[in-house]
């Protein structure tokens, strides 16, 4: 299988609030909102998972879906690791 396995960082957790997710970051205590709404569960970000497990939407819920998972990549919240076999 080749793609794409999202995962989060150490030092990080996350939980689903009524907004969509929230981040905290122990390394600089930091506190990240991200509005997701229901488009990514929490626990997805617990473990690795493959790219194909977030996208399960509409089209456009899945491009939402695609650049809330850059915004949260960019800021170090979680790992994106690409795989090839």
């Amino acid at each position: 299988m080749s793609g794409i396995l999202y995962g989060g960082a150490a030092g990080v957790s996350v939980r689903k609030e009524s907004f969509g997710l929230l981040f905290y970051n122990a390394r600089d205590t930091n506190l990240t909102f991200v509005k997701s709404g229901d488009l990514i569960d929490p626990e997805y970000l617990c473990e690795e998972r493959h790219e194909s497990e977030f996208y399960r939407w509409s089209i456009k819920e899945n491009e939402m879906t695609r650049k809330i998972l850059a915004q949260i990549i960019n800021r170090g919240l979680i790992l994106e690791k690409r795989i090839s076999l």
